[in-house]
């Protein structure tokens, strides 16, 4: 008991020497703002279509799209082709609109111009440039590359 007795006054004795550090004031520290999502562009406006399935061959057929609120029309001669659409954020969804083309003397569109419409009608997401200029539509259909007019 006796050798007990100085190591038992030691830590005693260190007890009463520790001192305990302030805890950080609140004014010190350092919140970092939560950063707001990037803002994504929305798809209205006039644009050309540039490729079609990865093909650049659209840009040679004169192929437009012209997309409102909540419409899409893909132009290319008198073959016109409507979709209603919703955009959140980069998902999209798209839905026929009945009728479509105009009287095109009995003529029927491209292969290109139909791949691109059922490009249209199954994307559902929409990739845009940093700048916003191009947007990439995809899904199960294929792609489709748009460039703002």
């Amino acid at each position: 008991m006796i050798r007990i007795a100085p190591i038992a006054a030691l830590l005693f004795l260190a007890a009463c020497g520790r001192q305990e550090s302030p805890a950080p004031s609140e004014a010190n520290t350092v919140v970092e703002p939560a950063k707001a999502p990037a803002e994504v562009p929305s798809l209205e406006g006039n644009w050309t279509v540039t490729r079609v399935g990865g093909v650049g061959d659209a840009a040679a057929l004169g192929m437009t799209a012209e997309i409102t609120k909540d419409s899409v029309t893909l132009s290319t001669g008198c073959f016109k082709r409507a979709w209603t659409y919703t955009q959140n954020r980069n998902v999209v969804a798209f839905t026929a609109s009945p009728g479509g083309s105009a009287n095109c003397g009995g003529s029927s569109p491209s292969a290109s111009a139909e791949t691109a419409y059922a490009a249209l009608a199954e994307a559902n997401i929409a990739i845009f440039s940093k700048d916003g200029r191009e947007a990439g539509l995809s899904g199960t259909g294929g792609t489709l590359t748009l460039e703002r007019r």
